[in-house]
């Protein structure tokens, strides 16, 4: 592998775990938003 493929490589995969983290804590700060909203 030459230095180009593995830097794609890591930035393909640090794209895809920011993205899975960032889906995460989205759809729990909604939920926690939904449940105060039912508070009220």
């Amino acid at each position: 592998m030459t230095e180009l493929e593995q830097t794609l490589l890591f930035a393909v995969s640090g794209v895809v775990l920011v993205g899975t983290l960032i889906v995460f804590v989205w759809q729990y700060i909604r939920m926690n938003r939904r449940d105060k909203d039912d508070d009220r």
